[in-house]
């Protein structure tokens, strides 16, 4: 990542830096995926504590508490966060951050990214809904790609494919217990997919914060499958 701090992170996103300063931010942060995660995770701790927060009950508590840990970890120095809950610590909030929203759901999403594959066209329906769904599914449609993908499996209920792809839509959409399923069916089909579905597994079980669960899963991974690297990758995120 680039050598940017979580102050400078946090005052980009409380649009606090000078002009000059906040153009080359952006400049790195184009080219830095990493960086861009830091940035997801802030502005999301920033909007589930606005969201979560009471307006007036506990607040000088919760001032006092930030405050305590701010100095705590961070010494003297305290860093300005005029635009969000007045008199927030916010290197206390970056804290808070890491232990509650990480791995966070945007940074799964990106390691989450697939291309559905085209079949070849044999005249079944399976495959013609497989053909369909692959549109919406590699636009990113997951909703509309999703009851394509329900009518594939009713088609052929064998169809590794169809398993594979629904589950992961499912994943994209959120309804992990049902991904998980049809993954779990994929993984233990022994199929060229198999590494696959136990890599968008451990990812559901990451997203629930079952860091335990997800880390099994990703072990399952051998070096050199097409998503090792992308395993390996979550795993340092889980340390």
């Amino acid at each position: 990542m680039a050598t940017y701090d979580k102050e400078m992170i946090i005052r980009y996103v409380e649009d606090e830096l000078p002009a000059e300063e906040r153009q080359q931010f952006e400049e790195d942060l184009q080219k830095d995926a990493s960086l861009a995660d830091e940035v997801a995770l802030y502005r999301e701790l920033r909007s589930v504590l606005q969201e979560r927060l009471p307006a007036d009950t506990g607040l000088d508590a919760l001032r006092g508490t930030l405050a305590s840990m701010n100095a705590k970890y961070f010494g003297a120095k305290r860093i300005s966060m005029t635009r969000w809950l007045t008199g927030m610590a916010a290197a206390a909030s970056v804290i808070l951050a890491v232990a509650l929203l990480w791995p966070s759901r945007d940074y799964l999403e990106r390691l989450g990214r697939t291309e559905m594959i085209s079949t070849t066209e044999r005249g079944g329906n399976a495959d013609s809904l497989l053909q369909q769904a692959s549109v919406y599914f590699n636009q990113q449609q997951f909703d509309k790609a999703l009851p394509l993908l329900d009518r594939a499996v009713k088609e052929d209920s064998s169809s590794q494919l169809a398993l594979f792809y629904r589950g992961v839509a499912a994943w994209h959409t959120g309804a992990v217990d049902g991904a998980r399923k049809d993954l779990e069916r994929v993984y233990k089909g022994g199929s060229l997919l198999q590494y696959e579905a136990a890599f968008y597994i451990a990812l559901g079980y990451a997203g629930q914060k079952n860091k335990a669960t997800a880390k099994e899963w990703l072990n399952k991974i051998p070096e050199g499958t097409p998503v090792s690297e992308k395993a390996k990758e979550l795993g340092r995120k889980l340390e």
